[in-house]
């Protein structure tokens, strides 16, 4: 999806009330421990036999597994649309086969929310906080020219 599908989506959803100046597709920061402890059970599991392709395949599977772990246990999805207006950060979810955008899970009031982003390698992490409500979500969304969500997602990290 181009950036400006997806501008068009995110508007189409928040309605016209309120004007999308950016939006982006962002996947929820990986829980690294979750991730070590899957990596330690695949390789108990998998045999000393087993080919470097099987090996890869398990290692994939037990990757996308925690991923899909921490999302769920978030009441998220892998993947989020994230739409900026000028007064809320829009968070939608994102099917995990096709990218389809599906229902707004959270909004965060721009007002009242603190918005913290670090460098991680080629990706930016996005930590947004609501004062209010404490409620949270870590993002990571992905500035390298080579990504074609790098577009909207430089465009959501400037306007933030």
């Amino acid at each position: 999806m181009s950036y400006g599908d997806l501008t068009a989506i995110a508007q189409d959803l928040i309605g016209p009330d309120e004007q999308v100046t950016a939006a982006g597709v962002f996947a929820l920061q990986d829980n690294y421990k979750a991730i070590t402890g899957a990596a330690v059970a695949e390789s108990i599991v998998m045999p000393d036999n087993a080919g470097g392709l099987l090996q890869g395949v398990g290692t994939i599977i037990t990757l996308e597994a925690a991923r899909h772990g921490n999302a769920a246990a978030h009441g998220v999805t892998e993947r989020m649309l994230v739409a900026v207006t000028d007064t809320t950060i829009h968070v939608f979810a994102m099917s995990a086969m096709g990218g389809k955008v599906e229902r707004e899970l959270m909004t965060f009031p721009r007002e009242s929310s603190d918005v913290v982003v670090k460098k991680f390698g080629l990706s930016r992490h996005v930590n947004i906080t609501e004062r209010d409500s404490g409620q949270q979500l870590h993002l990571t969304g992905s500035t390298a020219r080579i990504s074609p969500e790098a577009k909207g997602d430089k465009a959501v990290l400037e306007a933030l």
